[in-house]
């Protein structure tokens, strides 16, 4: 129950208390404080009788006197239906209509037709049935009545838009749109019989309200296209899936499949591309290629966006359910399932379109509790229903025990009557509380369809209309224009409409996100043996040549691999060049470096015992490496800030490349020779990423340079261009050539050339770095011919033109390139 009291005193002032024994007498108690008026409605899980009950003794809270939702005219209209019916009106006489006073934020004027305030309530009379052979008069069927009223709703409303299209009908000063009108209904099947028919009048409407996804037609329609996928040999389903509105296939197209056989095996084959397509891409690849494909004809329908956008919601949950699924036949049962337990109170609910609030509303009368709506229209109110029976067992009102369950093989013939009448009444008050419910959502104007329609005089409407004279003396409209073939709602404008869109075809599925570490690690093609003994070690995420290493006495395991390869990147990432100028083998790092150097150790997870040792030979590493004379005579502690950037990371766009075509070009030019492809692919396309561990720029040529900390056998030329070979760094150094490339063509324009401005490559493999010698071994400098560099170029495609200017900003980088 939603609220109860005790007494005969009020709950307030009981909790107010004159004094502390007052307040003692309540304990121990429970308060329920809820909204009272929402225990009138069963629907809303409340007690009108144990509402009125409390209210017989509490205390009369102030009345609300003002309505400020409604026009003055409607109000008064309302006012008028009510004092017509009287005390019955609500069927329990303890519940009675209580007239209110506009309160002043709604005016008559609001609501214009041709210039005059429009009617407030305007009630539609429904043609008289026709006589039979005795000159008897039958009411209208069930099926009759709500097909005229329908056909009434949709010509009042196509007639209010019509006229607020011409200027006519306004809200406001502004011409009535249809997200200004709700039409309320009692079941899902009215709001569908409605919904359908403005469509066949052109005006847009949405059944608003609770739904479950899994309770549309579209949900249906894709468990016939995955049942048709899994059964490939079933020629019926395959025939029920092309006729879903998915595909499209007409009727005609299905029954020509009998005589043109070259027509059914296209579809059969079809049908073969799209399993294989769900089995390797999922179920959201597949819906999103079949939505494309057919998005101009579906995005033609009336609602069409609401179709496309339960499709696309469906895939999404049948990809999650994917990754539990056992394959194809777990995804039918799934889907089957959530159709077959489809709930409106479930926790997939229908996605709310933008579109949806400028569409007609359809909704409930039991959701529409507590909204409201410019206009209101209501078709079916003026329609009763079969007298429903309680069955076996029902819950009414007993006066002397409160609401009870009546068991009908438990009791009498004569006190089952009672509670079977009793609990009859009690359905009738519902629904003239419901009528309550529809006839006070309206802002400006109603709309009530009535008629000799079936069982009319059983409706709570009834009373309210006996006498049509006071009404219309109280300024209600009664129409009585038949119903008339409609045309289509006219446009908004009548300027010329565009030509649809056409869907762009979705990336392949070659279309992916590559960088080196991802192609050094896909299959070669080749039986390369690994001489590996040593894990691999360096940052970046690259992978770093294993090799075995020549004996050395002051080998540490813990500084070995890609853990501590991390760790001195990061040390020279966050380097103060210019501090280790003065730097000599055996010296400790200047004092702040050794702090920068203690920190990328504990980052990597060094703990204390290790900081020491690890400190040591980090301070080595690092020195040399930024000390060492480089091949253009210059040291990377003598280059200025501004003429060098660290870990730039880089995008450029491949365009299809074919993968033989790469690898010949890359092979006539020495690279990668013993690579003969990249996994499975037969072409790259995407993006094209990367991290350029340092450039810089020194007389006026560009420099890319990456760190490495491998342990190699040796640290000659020979060696490193065997290191440089085994970890395919050739490779990599040239996707970092063509980045470098590329950026500073975009950035310069006309003012950079390859052949004249870029320097090259560097590779410095710290552990081999001697700085006290003028001819360091560890050093790899290589420059790739300009013939590569423009092919290779070409061959992944156009990158932008040309966009001159000066700084290190824009491109593609996320950094600043020096002036």
């Amino acid at each position: 129950m939603d609220v109860a009291f005790e007494g005969s005193k009020s709950l307030d002032s009981r909790l107010r208390g004159n004094d502390e024994h007052e307040f003692d007498l309540l304990q121990p108690a429970l308060f329920l404080i809820g909204d009272p008026k929402q225990a009138i409605y069963g629907f809303r899980g409340g007690d009108v009788h144990t509402y009125l009950a409390a209210a017989e003794v509490a205390e009369r809270a102030p009345p609300l006197s003002h309505n400020y939702r409604s026009r003055p005219s409607l109000l008064e209209a309302v006012g008028a239906l009510y004092a017509q019916a009287g005390d019955a009106a609500f069927v329990d006489e303890r519940i009675r209509f209580h007239p209110v006073e506009a309160g002043g934020k709604r005016d008559d004027a609001d609501f214009q037709r041709d210039g005059h305030a429009a009617p407030a309530l305007t009630i539609w009379q429904a043609p008289p049935p026709p006589t039979d052979d005795k000159g008897k008069r039958k009411p209208w069927s069930a099926g009759t009545s709500r097909e005229l009223a329908t056909q009434a709703c949709v010509a009042a409303i196509n007639a209010v838009l019509s006229d607020a299209r011409a200027g006519r009908a306004t809200i406001g000063g502004k011409p009535v749109q249809p997200g200004d009108i709700a039409v309320l209904v009692r079941s899902h099947q009215e709001a569908t019989r409605i919904q359908q028919a403005l469509a066949l009048a052109g005006i847009p409407a949405v059944a608003a309200g609770k739904q479950s996804l899994f309770a549309t037609a579209e949900a249906r329609e894709l468990h016939a296209l995955l049942l048709a996928l899994l059964h490939a040999g079933d020629d019926g389903r395959l025939r029920a899936a092309l006729a879903t509105v998915l595909v499209g296939v007409d009727a005609q197209g299905i029954d020509a499949l009998e005589q043109d056989a070259d027509a059914h095996r296209g579809w059969q084959q079809q049908s073969l591309r799209w399993r294989e397509r769900l089995l390797r891409g999922g179920p959201l690849a597949l819906v999103n290629d079949l939505c494309a494909a057919n998005g101009e004809r579906l995005l033609g329908l009336l609602d069409g966006e609401r179709r496309v956008s339960n499709y696309l919601q469906l895939a999404e949950g049948l990809q999650e359910a994917a990754c539990d699924a056992l394959g194809l036949h777990g995804l039918v049962d799934w889907l089957g399932r959530r159709i077959a337990g489809a709930d409106a109170n479930d926790e997939t609910q229908l996605l709310r379109l933008e579109s949806d609030a400028r569409r007609v509303q359809i909704v409930t009368l039991h959701k529409s509790k507590g909204l409201e709506y410019p206009l209101v229209f209501l078709p079916f109110v003026g329609i009763g229903r079969p007298e429903k029976s309680p069955g076996r067992a029902c819950v009414a009102h007993d006066a002397a025990h409160g609401r009870r369950l009546h068991w009908k093989l438990d009791l009498p013939e004569a006190q089952w009557d009672v509670a079977a009448q009793e609990w009859k009444r009690e359905q009738r008050a519902e629904d003239a509380r419901l009528l309550y419910v529809g006839l006070t959502r309206a802002e400006h104007a109603l709309w009530i369809a009535n008629g000799e329609f079936f069982a009319n005089d059983k409706t709570p409407l009834a009373a309210m209309l006996r006498d049509p004279a006071r009404l219309a003396a109280a300024g209600i409209v009664f129409d009585a224009a038949s119903p008339q073939p409609l045309p289509r709602l006219s446009p908004e404008s009548d300027a010329a409409v565009p030509p649809a869109r056409v869907a762009r075809p979705l990336p392949p599925n070659d279309w992916w996100v590559y960088s080196f570490s991802q192609l050094s690690k896909a299959d070669a093609g080749s039986e390369t043996a690994s001489i590996a003994t040593l894990p691999a070690s360096g940052g970046n995420d690259e992978p770093e040549v294993e090799v075995e290493a020549a004996t050395d006495d002051g080998y540490d395991a813990r500084f070995a691999g890609n853990r501590y390869g991390v760790a001195l990147h990061a040390a020279l990432e966050h380097a103060d060049f210019g501090a280790w100028r003065d730097w000599r083998a055996g010296d400790d790092a200047p004092a702040n470096e050794a702090i920068t150097i203690a920190e990328a150790l504990q980052a990597s997870g060094y703990t204390a015992d290790g900081l020491e040792a690890g400190g040591a030979l980090t301070t080595r590493l690092v020195g040399h490496t930024l000390t060492v004379a480089l091949p253009e005579g210059v040291r990377l502690c003598d280059l200025p800030a501004d003429q060098r950037r660290p870990e730039i990371e880089f995008q450029f766009a491949l365009q299809p490349t074919r993968v033989d075509a790469l690898l010949q070009l890359l092979h006539a030019h020495g690279v990668v020779r013993e690579r003969h492809g990249f996994g499975l692919r037969a072409r790259l396309q995407g993006l094209m990423t990367g991290l350029i561990d340092l450039t810089y720029r020194h007389d006026g040529q560009w420099y890319v340079l990456d760190y490495k900390s491998n342990r190699l056998p040796a640290y000659d030329a020979a060696a490193l261009q065997r290191a440089m070979a085994h970890g395919e760094y050739d490779l990599q150094a040239l996707i970092y050539t063509l980045a470098l490339h590329r950026w500073l063509r975009f950035r310069l324009g006309d003012a950079y050339d390859y052949a004249r401005d870029f320097g090259g490559i560097r590779y410095l493999f710290c552990r081999g770095l001697d700085a006290s010698r003028d001819d360091s071994p560890g050093i790899h400098a290589q420059r790739f011919a300009p013939q590569l560099v423009h092919a290779l170029d070409a061959l992944f495609g156009a990158p932008p033109p040309p966009h001159a200017g000066e700084g290190w900003g824009g491109g593609t980088t996320h950094a600043e390139y020096p002036p």
